[in-house]
């Protein structure tokens, strides 16, 4: 187990502090509802609250600090949006950004 914890830390140097924080700032101020109308919300901040499913967290998270947003397949829990930047990917589930190559699921396409 110590030596997964070192290889992650090692593959998340191209995570920068700059798009950490981002992150933290998203999760701080971001809540989650169901989607109704299958409609993508972009919000031009995250330093104050903003909703909606996953592809709306990406996708506001990406306008701040850059990246792709990609449809994941859970098998255990089926279709899912994160935004990936130099191979780390960012996920309101996961809380903290994960290399793609640990991130558990399937990377199916880029969405955007």
């Amino acid at each position: 187990m110590k030596n997964l914890f070192i290889i992650s830390l090692i593959l998340l140097s191209d995570c920068t502090t700059i798009d950490q924080k981002a992150m933290n700032q998203a999760m701080a101020n971001f809540s989650y509802v169901d989607d109704v109308a299958d409609e993508w919300r972009v919000y031009d901040r995250i330093d104050q609250p903003f909703e909606g499913d996953c592809e709306d967290y990406a996708l506001t998270l990406q306008k701040q600090i850059g990246g792709k947003v990609w449809y994941v397949n859970h098998h255990d829990r089926g279709a899912h949006a994160v935004l990936v930047k130099n191979n780390v990917t960012y996920d309101f589930l996961v809380k903290r950004p994960l290399h793609k190559y640990l991130y558990p699921g399937e990377f199916v396409f880029v969405m955007n």
